[in-house]
């Protein structure tokens, strides 16, 4: 039942884990010269910063253009994403500077470009699964928009449900209007018409937690490259690998955004539940991710990276504070002996983690009570030191005395709260304390009632029942058990009430109740209408803390993610990819937990506005 408050400090790597980078590279005339001259004969400063410390990096190259004059020249993939670096540096220096030209004003299209670089540009710009993958945007005006029918608000969603950061470098030239510019550069014959708002870079970086450059000098782009790419937000959140029941951890906040190779601070906190078995060490494992998030996520991607060094342990030593219990019946004889008679009842005592202990009593069980009413207690130590009690009520009567017993009737429900789909069980104990033996006993139950009979499964009685009742001995004791199970959320008492043939001693005894509690998990998905590439964001509420939810697509391709694991609040949230060649039409997005009811929502995935291939390829 207690909690651990940890200041937990999450280091980035300086350059985001296993980059896939395409360099993304003006192609008009205001490159000419200073700008295309410094990437090209620096190239490998950009290289080589990457590999020291990302060895499995890979760079890809593109030049964009412009729409009014450039067709199908407007965007072009001069080397596909490879980890080769000599055809890196064949591609840079295959990049060229007469595109534009032809158009009214300095705006020009690597909005388009964009797109086609987040949409796989024919396979050319396909993202490894588990890479991280950047856009370095190098220009000095701004973009159409649309660009080639596509407008900003698409393009920053398809990079979005790619993960890919822009880190766009803005270029200082005479010509240029800057990439956050607004289609006039200050020369009253070459302007765009119409403008359109400033801030479209800004925009881009915003939206993917990329990075702007602003007023870089031409002899200074590559090593403005080096430094932004050391710069670029990273988002760190996690997920819990395994975790043993009992045992949950949640971060505040649940994801942090840092500059990379910065520190992710986060207050963690380890709750043990007030039902974790005590006595023994529990365990769990966090896995850091790095990645971006969806808008309003408060977890990482489906694209996010487990980076191995971010690997957490915990172990906890849950302590043994309670006590064993202990059970000790009362009972009631009749004696003629003036100074009372030898009895003999039954107690137990049974610990969570020890099983069955001995007991001890005073006065014990077989020693002679005197006439009349004397009070019994007692006692039971597990191996921790911890002592529990009970007392009960020893009655000698003096006989002759009427033929009479004292049934009486314990339940406990386990677990006191479940979930729909999963069973609670109660547990009735009969005894009679005498003085003679019960018969003709029968237990009834009630549990609490649906609204709809369907909704409860209630299995019947295997004891003690109107149609074969049962005999209990003086001083005896039976156990019956019984399970029900719902499919909707219910509150209540589960009441048992047991009777027999003679007459009762003490009717109050008779009936006992125990309190029962049924969530009943809810799952939301948003979007609920979605397109290949996208993301859907998975919530749930009311499950079982520590349970592990298993996302699935009733159609199409489930992309391989790892399960989550509901934290203590009962809560989850997941994000899944919808992968980009995948089926259209109608699906439903399933959460499965062992033991509960699966959930489902229905997603409909509609296809893609069809476009042209409107770029060229290696060239």
């Amino acid at each position: 039942g207690e909690s651990l408050r940890v200041a937990k400090q999450v280091r980035t790597p300086a350059i985001p884990p296993k980059p896939d980078i395409v360099l993304l590279v003006d192609g008009t005339a205001s490159m000419a010269g200073g700008t295309l001259e410094n990437v090209q004969e620096n190239l490998h400063l950009i290289t080589e910063a990457v590999r020291a410390e990302q060895p499995d990096s890979r760079f890809a190259v593109a030049s964009f253009g412009d729409q009014q004059g450039d067709e199908e020249r407007v965007y072009t993939v001069h080397q596909p994403l490879t980890d080769d670096l000599t055809l890196v540096q064949q591609g840079v220096d295959a990049l060229p500077t007469d595109r534009g030209g032809l158009s009214m004003g300095p705006s020009e299209d690597w909005n388009n470009a964009l797109w086609q670089i987040a949409h796989g540009s024919g396979g050319a710009t396909v993202f490894r699964p588990d890479a991280s993958p950047v856009v370095v945007l190098v220009g000095d005006a701004s973009t159409h928009d649309p660009s080639k029918d596509h407008t900003l608000t698409e393009t920053i969603a398809a990079l979005q449900s790619e993960g890919i950061r822009v880190l766009a470098v803005d270029v200082a030239t005479n010509i240029g209007d800057g990439l956050n510019g607004n289609g006039d550069a200050g020369d009253p014959d070459y302007i765009e018409d119409p403008l359109h708002a400033y801030g479209q870079a800004t925009r881009v970086v915003e939206a993917t937690k990329g990075e702007l450059l602003n007023g870089i000098e031409e002899d200074a782009v590559a090593q403005a490259i080096v430094e932004g790419l050391g710069n670029l937000r990273a988002t760190v959140g996690h997920r819990q690998e395994s975790c043993d029941p009992g045992l949950t951890v949640t971060l505040d906040p649940p994801t942090r955004t840092v500059e990379s190779g910065e520190s992710a601070a986060f207050d963690e906190t380890i709750q043990v539940a007030a039902d974790a078995p005590q006595g023994r060490r529990l365990t769990c494992v966090i896995q850091f991710l790095m990645g971006t998030s969806a808008p309003d996520a408060r977890s990482v991607g489906p694209r996010a990276l487990a980076e191995p060094d971010l690997t957490e342990t915990i172990n906890i030593d849950v302590n043994d504070v309670e006590a064993p219990v202990v059970t000790v019946d009362d009972r009631t004889v009749a004696t003629r002996a003036p100074g009372g008679a030898p009895v003999s009842f039954t107690a137990t005592a049974e610990d969570a983690n020890d099983g069955p202990l001995p007991v001890s009593c005073t006065p014990a069980s077989g020693s002679v009570f005197p006439i009349g009413r004397t009070t019994v207690t007692c006692s039971a130590t597990d191996s921790n030191g911890n002592t529990g009690s009970d007392t009960a009520t020893v009655e000698v009567l003096e006989a002759p005395v009427p033929p009479t017993a004292d049934v009486a009737v314990n339940v406990q429900v386990a677990p006191a709260r479940t979930y729909t789909g999963r069973a609670a069980t109660a547990r009735y104990t009969l005894s009679n304390a005498g003085p003679d033996a019960a018969t003709g006993v029968i237990l009834t139950s009630a549990w609490p009632r649906t609204p709809d009979a369907g909704d409860r499964t209630l299995a019947a009685l295997g004891r003690c029942t109107p149609t074969a009742p049962c005999s209990i001995p003086a001083g005896g004791r039976i156990e019956v058990t019984q399970r029900a199970t719902y499919r909707t959320a219910i509150s209540g008492e589960v009441v048992a009430t047991a009777v027999a043939t003679l007459p009762d001693r003490e009717a109050a005894d008779n009936t006992d109740r125990d309190t029962l509690r049924v969530l009943q998990p809810k799952l939301t998905v948003t979007p609920q209408v979605a397109e290949p590439g996208d993301v859907v964001l998975a919530r749930g509420t009311d499950y079982p803390p520590g349970a592990t939810v298993r996302l699935s697509w009733s159609a199409g391709i489930t992309a391989a993610v790892a399960p989550m694991t509901v934290s203590g609040d009962g809560t989850f949230e997941a994000q899944t990819l919808v992968l980009r060649k995948d089926r259209i039409g109608p699906r439903d997005l399933r959460a499965e937990v062992t033991g509960v009811d699966r959930l489902s929502k229905p997603v409909l995935i509609v296809q893609r506005k069809l476009q042209p291939p409107d770029f060229e390829g290696r060239g």
